[in-house]
């Protein structure tokens, strides 16, 4: 008799809201993924927001010397030496401290082994984006890595110390704001998507990256892949369907995550087809003359935002599923 938290084939109810896919190595001659693991990715895309892959461009030592160096960097008290775009930044609400670093020569300046993981996360990048093309049956496969040649990414460092077991969410919720985001942990738990009115847990598979979408890419298939929201829950975090004892053992420790955000070109617009038969109010229409660096700006709340990420913005459409 199967548990109340399973669903066919014996996967939980985590499993389907983050299917696992695992894209494998190029061909000899360089050829993309095949239209089935295209049409899996974005399937899972399309109904929760939420998916794992293992990247043939990431190795598990890699993952493991990039966790080992963001932790390094995090826990230094080195600010007052630390090269511009490389300062460890307290948040402002939540339990965390983070660093952003916008350039590979920032992440130099932190660590070798981050240049090597950026790269190979810019490779991971395109392979997501080309099967999103030709999953979403888009004329030109390349289409989404054309609206990324410019390489506007992002790499954030995090750290949540240990807390208390009195602990709420140690990340409020929020969805991301460019097209997609790759996600690395070290496999603390408190990870959640919210799916079906229901905070679900999103599970940890060692090799793997969670990948999530971001707003743009909502607004750019006009709603059919969602921009979910999540959060990193606590133990006395609202209405969580992960187990209590995970969390209670995941606030014990620290947790370091990595995580990269693919910013699209900075002149691509927010709305790339307007719908000119809609009447979505005031908001909608600001955001659909927006270009991609403005659009950042306004989600993250200021005029320096889109650098410290600080996520104070909801869209009206957010702020009613919070």
């Amino acid at each position: 008799m199967p548990s109340k938290d399973e669903v066919h084939h014996g996967q939980t109810v985590a499993e389907a809201v983050a299917p696992l896919i695992r894209i494998p190595e190029p061909s000899a001659a360089g050829q993309p993924p095949q239209s089935k693991i295209c049409n899996e990715l974005v399937s899972a895309f399309q109904k929760s927001g939420f998916l794992r892959i293992s990247s043939p461009f990431l190795p598990i030592s890699l993952q493991k010397q990039a966790i080992e160096a963001a932790t390094a960097h995090l826990v230094s008290d080195a600010n007052d030496g630390a090269a511009p775009g490389t300062e460890v930044v307290t948040h402002p609400s939540d339990p965390k401290s983070y660093c952003m670093l916008t350039s590979k020569e920032d992440a130099a300046s932190v660590s070798p082994t981050l240049v090597e993981y950026i790269e190979a996360l810019e490779k991971t990048k395109m392979l997501v984006l080309h099967c999103l093309a030709v999953g979403l049956r888009l004329p030109d496969p390349n289409y989404f890595c054309k609206l990324h040649s410019e390489n506007n990414s992002s790499l954030r460092l995090l750290r949540y110390p240990a807390t208390s077991e009195d602990t709420g969410n140690r990340c409020k919720e929020h969805s991301d704001y460019g097209s997609i985001t790759l996600l690395l942990t070290d496999g603390v738990s408190g990870l959640e998507a919210y799916h079906d009115g229901k905070w679900i847990p999103v599970p940890h598979e060692e090799g793997c990256l969670v990948v999530n979408a971001g707003s743009l890419l909502e607004s750019w298939t006009n709603g059919k892949i969602p921009a979910t929201l999540h959060r990193v829950a606590g133990p006395t975090s609202e209405s969580s369907c992960s187990s209590k004892q995970d969390l209670l053992d995941a606030v014990g420790r620290d947790r370091t995550s990595l995580a990269f955000f693919a910013d699209p070109n900075t002149g691509v617009k927010a709305v790339l087809q307007e719908d000119e038969g809609s009447d979505n109010g005031d908001e909608s229409e600001k955001v659909a003359q927006m270009s991609v660096s403005e659009y950042i700006r306004w989600r993250s709340g200021g005029a320096d935002g889109d650098a410290k990420r600080s996520g104070l913005a909801f869209t009206t459409e957010e702020e009613g599923r919070v």
